[in-house]
């Protein structure tokens, strides 16, 4: 079994009333960010969403550039860009731009999103979503690959020209999904596959999924990554690593909660803490390790600054992790 990659997820959120204003909290997450490729982080993945009050980041290649100009080897992807709010050639503009300033190291992770709110705000139909997804991941790659802008598909009829500059031959495409369906579709039309996962229990039906799809695609796992994004947080005791991660954990599934347009308040009480990868370094790896005996995920990133963590949590959670973690799982593959 190859050895797992790991990373670090941001998305610039922090819950109300902030506590660090947005010049400051974009500061010391980039430094963060710095710090992961100092730890031995492989990639720092970036999400997207549109109208949230809590400062959700909605611009993630404006972020990938900036971290590219601090950084000189980690991996930067999105996780995931929206990509049917977009124009599709206007992405592959700016991502084609960030693979310049950072000598190649942009994954383009998108999705076809699902949250009728932001769908209104952008004027998209919301019922194009899939075909504006896979018009989107075709535009790109002609562009990419062949340096043309021609295209014409169920929703886009694009004229051909020049397209510059070009990204490296090998530029990848992950597309995130959840459903079968979209598994289906993400083994058709990408590079690999970015799914969201925060209690373990849920991630094997999510893995038999892919493996399916890479089958009946005549794929092969071993050139089509899974990428794990879940919920981690260590510290120097079981219960220190809950306090400081819990209130987190119940701010992020009381906006999923918001998104479902359910009423009823999520608190750090309806939490259980086994549903979470929250506790000492050894209690994590212990459960990373045992984990991958029937899910052998290529990557697995997690929130490098959960929203409601003073930057001196996240960073000594990061370090712990890098150091004590990582190593760990590594030694059992």
């Amino acid at each position: 079994m190859a050895q797992p990659s790991f990373g670090v997820l941001h998305d610039f959120s922090q819950p109300l009333p902030a506590a660090v204003p947005w010049p400051a909290y974009y500061a010391e997450t980039l430094d963060l960010i710095t710090d992961a490729e100092r730890f031995g982080y492989e990639a720092v993945w970036l999400s997207e969403h549109h109208g949230r009050a809590d400062g959700f980041a909605p611009s993630p290649l404006v972020a990938a550039a900036a971290i590219s100009a601090r950084t000189s080897r980690i991996r930067i992807g999105t996780n995931i860009l929206l990509l049917p709010l977009h124009h599709p050639l206007r992405v592959a503009e700016d991502g084609a731009v960030v693979h310049a300033v950072s000598d190649g190291r942009l994954i383009l992770g998108v999705g076809r999103g699902y949250a009728e709110d932001e769908f209104a705000l952008f004027q998209a139909p919301l019922d194009q979503r899939t075909s504006r997804l896979e018009d989107g991941i075709g535009i790109i790659r002609r562009a990419w690959r062949d340096g043309r802008t021609g295209f014409q598909g169920r929703r886009y009829t694009l004229p051909d020209g020049p397209f510059t500059p070009q990204p490296p031959a090998d530029a990848p495409i992950y597309v995130g999904a959840v459903a079968p369906a979209a598994v289906e579709r993400a083994a058709r039309l990408a590079d690999g596959l970015l799914i969201y996962v925060t209690a373990e229990r849920d991630l094997p039906p999510r893995y038999q999924a892919y493996t399916a799809a890479l089958a009946a695609a005549g794929r092969s796992a071993e050139t089509f990554p899974f990428v794990w994004t879940g919920v981690a947080h260590v510290a120097d005791s079981a219960d220190r690593a809950w306090s400081e991660a819990g209130p987190c954990l119940a701010y992020l599934e009381d906006q999923l909660r918001i998104a479902r347009g359910e009423d009823r308040p999520i608190t750090v009480d309806d939490l259980d803490p086994a549903d979470f990868l929250v506790g000492r370094p050894d209690q994590v790896a212990e459960r990373l390790i045992a984990l991958r005996e029937t899910v052998p995920f290529d990557h697995f990133a997690f929130w490098g600054r959960l929203p409601g963590l003073t930057v001196e949590q996240a960073r000594r959670g990061i370090e712990a992790f890098a150091g004590q973690v990582i190593p760990a799982v590594r030694a059992a593959s």
